[in-house]
């Protein structure tokens, strides 16, 4: 299944940004609205299509920006676009990074579409340093169960007129 959803999107990446901008745009901004990023931080967005979440982002703090996904398509359109951040090819549920090395991490419409979205779940609070942000969205119409993990304090919110669930909160240690 990972396989046919990457092609998927590697064939649809140069219209990503047309068909969605907007739609994503409003989701960004709704988690956007609950975090604080401060200069310095290491942000990392799980499952980063073109990169519609770094350029928000990087108007926003001197952060040093990470963007994972598993499409090569969507990350070579992100770099056509001029998104300034470190793009890497790899999956959500089996990230290639240490543990506990982002101050912040995203994760925007992406977790349903994992084989196991607890482990996806997991992986975000593994990457993310004690005390650091989470904010995650995903599909109200995916049908899954919120996703927990131990040790993430969050808050679910849900929104009448978006698609999505949103989760933001910090890992405890």
């Amino acid at each position: 299944m990972k396989s046919r959803i990457a092609e998927d999107y590697n064939a649809t990446a140069g219209i990503y940004d047309m068909r969605y901008r907007e739609e994503q745009g409003l989701k960004i901004g709704f988690l956007l609205n609950r975090v604080r990023l401060k200069d310095g931080d290491t942000v990392i967005d799980a499952g980063c299509g073109t990169g519609l979440l770094l350029e928000a982002v990087s108007g926003r703090a001197k952060t040093w920006l990470v963007g994972l996904d598993s499409s090569i398509g969507m990350l070579q359109e992100a770099r056509r676009k001029g998104v300034e951040a470190d793009l890497v090819l790899g999956d959500i549920e089996s990230m290639p990074f240490r543990d506990c090395v982002a101050d912040a991490v995203f994760s925007v419409s992406v977790i349903q579409l994992a084989d196991d979205p607890g482990r996806a779940v997991s992986e975000i609070r593994r990457i993310t340093k004690a005390g650091g942000t989470i904010a995650i969205s995903y599909l109200k119409s995916a049908g899954i169960e919120c996703p927990q993990a131990a040790g993430i304090r969050a808050a679910v919110h849900a929104s009448e007129t978006m698609k999505d669930i949103f989760i933001t909160g910090f890992r405890e240690d």
